[in-house]
């Protein structure tokens, strides 16, 4: 028998609620923690699917102020 996939749980709210919520001092910091890992979970995805050699040269670039000089693709 096979196994099957688990599926990917999802919660959703309306965003007048969560507008609410996030305006209600007893849920702010609940909510403020729940986008943090919701922000936590999008970039570990996108690291699993792995970051273009490009990007990571742009930021190496951007953080020491330099400019790599890249070979000619001809």
């Amino acid at each position: 028998m096979a196994k099957a996939k688990p599926k990917e749980s999802v919660v959703t709210i309306s965003k007048e609620t969560w507008e609410w919520a996030k305006a209600n001092p007893r849920y702010e910091s609940l909510l403020e923690e729940l986008e943090d890992l919701e922000d936590l979970r999008r970039e570990k995805a996108k690291r699993e699917k792995g970051t273009p050699f490009e990007e990571v040269l742009k930021a190496y670039e951007k953080f020491h102020r330099i400019r790599v000089r890249r070979r000619s693709q001809h």
